[in-house]
C-alpha cells in the first residue's frame, strides 16, 4: 500500500484503534514535558512508518533465528560447532556494532539513513540465504545480517523516543507491544512457508518483505519532512555533532551518580544474560527438537508461544501503574536480576527429553516473561533516561549488550555440546552464577568509589 499523505494514513488506522492508542495522552505528555513541544521530533507519519517497520522486521527475525539453525543442520549438514557459530555469528557483530551505529545515529539526519540502509542490507542477506549451499557460507552471511540489525535497532529506538507528543517511556511502551505483535506472528509465518514450500522459499519471502520496507521508508522519509527540525546552529547541538565515541561510552557507563551507575551496569548484565539465553534457546532448540522426532509444525507452535506471551506481557505492562512499579528506581535492580534469573533458569526444562513437546511450551512462556521485562527495564534505563545528546549511544549500548550475550551463548554451547545438544541448555544457568558474582563485586567497588 502506498502512503500518499499523513491524513489518509490516519483515516486508515483510525478504525483499527491504533491511532487512539498512539494519540492518547498527547496533551498530558506535552504538559508534563514542555521541552518536547519544541524539541527535535518526527512526524506522525514517520512515527507510524517506524512502528510498521519494527513490526515487520520482528516478524522476520524469528524466521531467521528459528529456521536458520534447522536449515544449517537438516539441509546443509552442519555439526554442533558449526551450529554454534551459525547461531553466534550475527550476534558477534552485534556485540560491538550497535554502539558504534547508535553513536553516529545521534548525528544530524543519520537515523533515517541508518534505518533505510539496514533494510536494504537485510533484503540482500535474505536473498543470499535462499541460495547458500554450505555452513561456512551461511556463517559469513550471518555476519552481514548482524551488521544490518546493528544499523536498524538503535536508530529505530532512538527515533521512537523523539516523538514530540509522548513521554519517552510511553513511546517505548507503544513500540514494544507493536514489534512484539509482529514477533508473535513470525514463527507462524515461517512454519507455514517452510512446511508448505521450503526453507529456501521462506528466506526468499523475507527478502520480499524487506523490499516492501525499503519502499515504505523511502516514501515516508523523503516525502514527509520533519515538522520539528532541530536547530543545529545552537551550541548544544554543535557539541552533539562532535562528541567522541569514547566520550559517549564514559557518559553512559560511568555516571557520577553511584545509584544510577549501578542501575546501568545491572541492566547491562541482565540484558546480556537474557540474550545469552535467547541465543541458546533459538540456536539449539530447533535441531534438538528435530532429533527427538518433533515435527516442524509442532516446533513452530512451541516457539510461537514465546512471541505470543511476550506480546501480552508488553500489553499488560503498558498499564501505567504496572509500568511505574517495574521502573521504580528503588526496585529496578531487584526486578532486573529476578526476571533475568527467570529467563536463564527456564532453559533447564528443555534438558528433559519430552517426545510430545508439551513441557517445552512452559519453558518458552517463562523465558518470554523474564526476557520481556528485562528488556523493558533496560530500555528505560539506557535509552529513555539518557540525555538527548547520548540517546543513540544509549540505544546502541543496550543493543550491543544483546549482541554480547547472543554471541557468547551459542558459541560456548556449541563448543561443549558435541556429545549431546541437551548440554547446551545448561549454559544460561551457569552464566547466571557468574553474573551474580560479578554484580556483587561491582557493587562493592562502586560503593567504595
Amino acid at each position: 500500500m502506498q502512503i500518499s499523505s499523513e491524513g489518509s494514513l490516519h483515516k486508515i488506522l483510525k478504525g483499527t484503534g491504533i491511532m487512539s492508542n498512539i494519540r492518547s495522552n498527547e496533551s498530558v505528555d506535552i504538559k508534563e514535558n514542555p521541552d518536547k513541544r519544541n524539541a527535535p521530533g518526527i512526524t506522525s507519519t514517520q512515527y507510524l512508518s517506524i512502528l510498521f517497520s519494527s513490526a515487520v522486521a520482528d516478524a522476520i527475525l524469528p524466521i531467521f533465528y528459528i529456521f536458520i539453525p534447522i536449515f544449517a543442520v537438516k539441509i546443509l549438514g552442519a555439526n554442533a560447532l558449526e551450529l554454534g557459530l551459525v547461531g553466534g555469528a550475527s550476534y558477534a557483530v552485534y556485540s560491538f556494532m550497535p554502539f558504534i551505529m547508535g553513536h553516529f545515529s545521534d548525528r544530524r539526519g543519520s537515523r533515517k539513513f541508518f534505518i533505510l540502509s539496514s533494510v536494504v542490507l537485510l533484503c540482500i542477506v535474505s536473498l543470499l540465504y535462499s541460495i547458500t549451499s554450505s555452513p561456512v557460507t551461511l556463517i559469513v552471511i550471518r555476519l552481514f545480517e548482524g551488521t544490518g540489525w546493528a544499523m536498524l535497532w538503535p536508530a529505530i529506538e532512538a527515533a521512537i523516543t523523539e516523538d514530540a507528543f509522548r513521554e519517552s517511556k510511553k513511546s517505548l511502551s507503544v513500540f514494544n507491544f507493536t514489534w512484539s505483535g509482529g514477533a508473535a506472528l513470525g514463527p507462524v509465518i515461517g512454519t507455514f512457508l517452510v512446511s508448505v514450500y521450503s526453507y529456501r522459499f521462506a528466506f526468499f519471502a523475507t527478502g520480499i518483505l524487506f523490499a516492501i520496507l525499503i519502499v515504505t521508508n523511502s516514501i515516508t522519509f523523503f516525502r514527509n519532512k520533519t515538522s520539528r527540525a532541530p536547530n543545529y546552529a545552537n551550541s548544544a547541538n554543535t557539541e552533539r555533532l562532535h562528541v567522541s565515541l569514547s566520550s559517549s561510552i564514559r557518559k553512559v557507563l560511568f555516571s557520577p551518580d553511584k545509584k544510577q551507575n549501578f542501575r546501568v551496569w545491572t541492566c547491562l548484565v541482565a540484558t546480556i544474560l537474557s540474550a545469552l539465553t535467547s541465543g541458546v534457546f533459538f540456536t539449539f532448540f530447533g535441531p534438538y527438537a528435530t532429533s527427538l522426532g518433533l515435527a516442524v509444525v509442532l516446533i513452530g507452535a512451541i516457539t510461537t508461544t514465546y512471541g505470543v506471551v511476550r506480546f501480552f506481557t508488553y500489553v499488560v505492562f503498558a498499564k501505567e501503574s504496572l509500568r511505574n512499579r517495574l521502573f521504580d528506581p528503588s526496585k529496578r535492580n531487584r526486578n532486573a536480576i529476578a526476571f533475568a534469573s527467570l529467563a536463564c533458569l527456564s532453559t533447564l526444562i528443555l534438558v528433559i527429553k519430552d517426545h510430545s513437546g508439551i513441557i517445552y511450551f512452559v519453558s518458552f512462556a517463562l523465558f518470554a516473561i523474564g526476557y520481556s521485562l528485562v528488556y523493558s527495564i533496560s530500555q528505560a534505563t539506557l535509552i529513555a533516561e539518557t540525555s538527548r545528546e547520548q540517546m543513540g549511544a544509549g540505544a546502541g549500548l543496550f543493543e550491543s549488550s544483546i549482541g554480547i550475550g547472543g554471541a557468547i551463548g551459542p558459541i560456548v554451547a556449541g563448543t561443549i555440546s558435541s556429545s549431546s545438544l541437551a548440554i547446551s541448555f545448561i549454559v544460561p544457568a551457569a552464566g547466571l552464577v557468574f553474573a551474580l558474582a560479578f554484580l556483587f563485586v561491582l557493587s562493592s567497588l562502586i560503593a567504595k568509589r
